[in-house]
């Protein structure tokens, strides 16, 4: 396995024992986008969660006037994006636009859907592991929002 294998999967699954950890990152395809380019758009069905692994990714939100939308976060290497595409019926709320070339890691339902027959233990440490990671960054924002009201 490649060093950056190793560093990839400390990033993504830090908290897992290492066959966890290999055996995680083995379920994960990857893809890159050039800057510019859009993973997911707003209103469209989520069938994949990804983590950034190396770049940084704007998530839009639209603001109500017209087609408008606003920069509300930047997203970073490690960070797990679309995690709720693991959940039935998923519509993305956001759009998100690679700001500079981007490397991601995907998890697709259908491989999370086996993943939870399987060994349903590691199911759930990795949403609970995503969960956590989710809320910091929810906390994070709300932090931000109050300073600006």
């Amino acid at each position: 396995m490649h060093k950056l294998d190793k560093e990839l999967q400390n990033l993504f699954f830090r908290t897992f024992a290492p066959e966890k950890k290999e055996f995680l990152f083995s379920l994960l395809d990857e893809i890159s986008l050039d800057e510019g380019d859009i993973l997911f758009t707003t209103g469209q069905r989520g069938d994949a969660m990804f983590f950034i692994a190396e770049g940084r990714l704007a998530v839009q939100e639209r603001t109500g006037f017209a087609e408008r939308t606003q920069v509300v976060a930047l997203l970073d290497q490690g960070a797990p994006v679309g995690e709720g595409a693991l959940l039935p019926g998923h519509v993305h709320s956001a759009t998100l636009l690679a700001v500079k070339k981007t490397r991601i890691f995907t998890l697709s339902r259908k491989r999370y859907l086996q993943l939870k027959e399987d060994d349903p233990g590691l199911a759930v440490a990795l949403l609970e592991s995503v969960f956590a990671r989710t809320c910091l960054r929810l906390q994070k924002s709300s932090e931000r929002l109050s300073r600006v009201l």
